[in-house]
């Protein structure tokens, strides 16, 4: 990324301390393409905290230096692909096709970006369900499947969760997906302080811990609006 003072002050350190990108993501506990991805793509848009603090230790700077006062702009010019809502011949009532999506482990606060996300198939949803009952817009659907165990019983591997990305903005006890600065995870979120500078992140689980995370370093995805899983 162009004119970003942060990226460019991470460039000078690490050619003055004889480091290469691949050293410093593995130096940090990252994937040896976190910041190439980072200071090359602007993925993510800023460090979190965590990394922020890590980096600092390694280039022997203050953390405030690695820190953006304001999030970079976004790129333009990368639109998704148009979906297509026709519904399968034989049916009845108008159906959304909304896309089950796959999203890359380094995917940071991009997650659904067009380039971290691969299709790997189309659930076709009666579109009044998801405008009346969910109160959400069909274009704004998508469908994740759970990682992990953290949100037993209420949510298992496997299981697949319809989220509405245009809900980004977490009332107290609600399911959301989200980025919390080191990965994409589900779920229920709180404000944490009266000023609402953190968000505290619940897990169902009860061998799982909750946990405070500065709302400057959380991405939140979407909503969760329905979960589905095998019987």
């Amino acid at each position: 990324m162009q004119n970003d003072p942060v990226r460019q002050k991470i460039r000078d350190l690490l050619w003055e301390r004889g480091l290469n990108m691949r050293a410093a993501s593995l130096a940090i506990g990252r994937n040896v393409s976190y910041m190439h991805g980072f200071l090359g793509r602007g993925i993510p848009k800023v460090l979190s905290y965590r990394d922020a603090e890590k980096l600092a230790g390694v280039l022997g700077c203050k953390v405030e230096d690695l820190r953006h006062a304001q999030r970079p702009p976004t790129r333009k010019g990368r639109g998704r692909k148009p979906r297509s809502h026709q519904a399968p011949k034989g049916s009845r009532a108008p159906l959304a096709g909304i896309p089950e999506v796959e999203v890359e482990a380094s995917a940071g606060s991009g997650a659904l970006a067009d380039e971290h996300v691969a299709e790997k198939a189309r659930w076709f949803l009666p579109e009044g369900m998801i405008r009346y009952e969910g109160g959400a817009n069909p274009g704004a659907i998508y469908v994740l499947r759970v990682r992990g165990e953290s949100m037993e019983p209420d949510l298992s591997e496997g299981d697949r969760l319809i989220i509405d990305t245009s809900k980004r903005t977490p009332d107290t006890g609600e399911m959301f997906v989200l980025w919390d600065g080191n990965g994409l995870v589900v779920k229920r979120v709180e404000r944490a302080g009266a000023e609402d500078h953190a968000l505290q992140l619940k897990s169902a689980n009860p061998d799982y811990a909750d946990y405070t995370v500065p709302a400057m370093d959380v991405h939140i995805v979407g909503k969760v609006l329905w979960s589905v899983r095998k019987v």
